[in-house]
């Protein structure tokens, strides 16, 4: 091949490239929520490559419970709730609310969800564990030992676009009451978002949320009391990190079993919790161990959700109980 005729092929090849490159990020930017989760499980930004359509061609709006990128000059309900909310907690105008979030979101680039935060985040855990490491008799106190950051860092969570045919509606949209616990909660947008939708479709809507009592626990007994949704706060504390549950329709406990020393056990009282057809919302895939992942394999918590005959909707991730004769 003559040169110039390969130097132009290989100039047309990182043209086709680069154009690529920029229609995937221009798609991905135009792409809603309910979008985006199904382009990311064909195999792009990390999710594993699989068809995306569930069971029976089924869909769901659900998202990564990870930190986003989305810019904070346009905040999620999430990030509004919280400037209104710290406003009340500090006394101060939601204008001076929303500066200091502005602030702390600008010290670092990229702010709460870039990786410079996520470097401060990693070394936190570092500096801190001289308080409180992930043993199991200090877990409990970590976890409120780094409350601040993790609060932080769930701010920038995506909130899922609930849709009357997604797969857990659909599910309960033609009842007249639900009841959803959310374990090991975070701030907890799945569920809050889920709760909102359905009490918008004339659904009396109850929700528990049980997790350890930090700073968010506060947050989300506001949240209840602003929305008008009743709301309960179960507390996991080191002398009972399982507390009594009420009877439930839905469970989510997404990025939660990995968390806890005996995912067995929680499991276990969930299901006791759990009524007919209820649905559990989670996530059983293995993960790496890191500080905090201290039940890093979850093969026996999948053989004990196998063994209770759940069916599974999505592989891992979406599980219905058996009707209850």
């Amino acid at each position: 091949m003559r040169l110039d005729t390969h130097i132009a092929a290989s100039t047309r090849l990182f043209i086709n490239i680069g154009f690529a490159l920029t229609c995937r990020k221009e798609t991905l930017l135009t792409m809603s929520n309910r979008d985006l989760i199904t382009y990311r499980k064909r195999g792009l930004l990390f999710w594993r490559s699989r068809d995306r359509i569930l069971k029976g061609g089924e869909s769901t709006a659900l998202v990564r419970s990870r930190p986003s990128t989305h810019s904070i000059s346009q905040p999620t309900r999430t990030q509004d709730y919280f400037v209104e909310w710290n406003a009340e907690r500090l006394g101060i105008t939601s204008a001076a609310s929303r500066t200091r979030y502005i602030q702390s979101w600008n010290a670092l680039p990229n702010g709460h969800s870039g990786k410079a935060f996520g470097r401060f985040h990693g070394q936190c855990y570092d500096v801190f564990k001289v308080f409180a490491d992930d043993s199991p008799a200090e877990v409990m106190d970590a976890y409120k030992v780094h409350g601040y950051v993790h609060f932080l860092a769930m701010l920038t969570y995506p909130e899922p676009q609930w849709f009357d045919d997604d797969a857990i509606v659909r599910r309960f949209r033609d009842r007249k009451e639900i009841s959803i616990l959310d374990f090991g909660c975070g701030l907890a947008q799945q569920s809050r978002a889920l709760a909102e939708y359905l009490r918008a479709k004339r659904l009396q809507v109850r929700v528990a949320f049980a997790d350890i009592p930090t700073l968010r626990k506060d947050f989300l007994i506001w949240w209840g009391k602003k929305t008008g949704i009743p709301t309960a706060f179960l507390e996991c504390t080191g002398a009972r990190p399982i507390p009594e549950l009420p009877s439930i329709d839905l469970c989510f406990a997404l990025e939660f079993f990995e968390h806890v020393y005996d995912p067995v056990a929680y499991f276990t009282h969930i299901d006791q919790a759990m009524a007919g057809s209820g649905i559990l919302v989670t996530n059983m895939g293995d993960h790496h161990k890191d500080f905090m992942h201290v039940s890093p394999k979850l093969g026996a918590l999948r053989q004990a959700v196998h063994a209770c005959c759940y069916q599974e909707i999505f592989a891992n991730f979406i599980y219905q109980k058996p009707k209850i004769v």
